[in-house]
């Protein structure tokens, strides 16, 4: 049963005012990480008119938000944040109510997301509530600010072109990322093109300076994507087709891409891999990518009907 809290006003979110109530929460719960940005909190909902962003007021102060996106077909992902001072109030209980009630109503029966490794408080309350883990991603951070690029050995045949010089590969990249991202452990499934160019493409902190892309052929054969937040850089999608993999292109364009962000003046890139995904893993830490644990998730799903 879940319990009303006095006071507290939960709604879907519908304007700045209100994404400005999201990102006051974020920014209090992990002061440590860069806040969502604004403008790509706009831009996931103008992209996604699946996705529901909740805030909770508590007294008419920013007390937790969520999100929860009926996606893929037999789940909707989810997550949510309380202010760490407003914790066991019951906050998130409703939260996680709201949430699971809109992913009912979109034919959803689970939800799916992310746990802080280290947070077991968290982990606790969700197992209490029938979710179980169902995968991990390990993060890892490089160190720009002291690091001496390595310069890329790009392979015969092979051309390295970042696609704000080239943008007519653009399209064809879609085709790339669906292939790479199919054999990663604990892939969902494929994204429809839009959701794809929502995500690499047109994200207001993507930048296409720092996304470059392999050219074999005439035809890109791999890409790798980069977001920027201010002194960090946070790497997208590393993904090589399969036919052209174990001969160095990915290293090749990761070295290309490290050297690119230094030179433009971020400090530390950080990079997620599922803990399954052991190629990427083992080459980020050739490329001098060290642990955060701190940063480090687990995936837990459970039932979207709380009893």
């Amino acid at each position: 049963m879940i319990h009303a809290v006095p006071g507290l006003a939960v709604v879907r979110v519908r304007t700045d005012a209100d994404l400005e109530v999201m990102i006051a929460v974020r920014a209090a719960a992990d002061p440590d990480r860069p806040p969502p940005r604004l403008e790509n909190l706009r831009h996931n909902l103008a992209a996604n008119e699946m996705l529901v962003y909740v805030i909770a007021q508590l007294g008419g102060e920013p007390a937790g938000c969520g999100f929860v996106d009926p996606w893929p077909e037999d789940l909707a992902r989810a997550h949510l944040v309380v202010v760490p001072t407003l914790r066991r109030r019951g906050i998130g209980s409703v939260l996680l109510a709201e949430l699971g009630r809109r992913a009912q109503i979109a034919g959803r029966l689970e939800l799916e997301g992310e746990v802080v490794q280290s947070d077991v408080e968290s982990q606790n309350y969700l197992e209490r509530r029938g979710y179980r883990v169902v995968g991990g991603e390990k993060v890892v951070a490089l160190d720009l600010a002291a690091l001496e690029p390595e310069p890329a050995l790009v392979p015969n045949g092979v051309e390295i072109v970042a696609l704000v010089d080239d943008p007519e590969y653009a399209e064809a990249l879609y085709a790339v990322g669906v292939e790479a991202a199919a054999d990663i452990p604990g892939n969902p499934g494929d994204m429809s093109y839009e959701q794809w160019r929502a995500i690499e493409l047109d994200r207001p902190t993507r930048r296409q300076d720092l996304l470059f892309v392999a050219i074999a052929g005439g035809e890109p054969v791999g890409y790798v994507s980069m977001d920027d937040y201010g002194r960090d850089g946070y790497n997208g999608l590393t993904a090589v087709r399969r036919a052209w993999r174990r001969r160095g292109i990915a290293t090749a364009l990761k070295r290309t891409q490290i050297a690119a962000a230094k030179r433009a003046g971020l400090e530390r890139l950080i990079t997620g891999s599922e803990e399954r995904n052991l190629p990427m893993r083992t080459l980020n830490a050739k490329l001098g990518y060290r642990p955060e644990p701190r940063r480090s998730t687990l995936t837990m799903r459970g039932p979207a009907a709380l009893a």
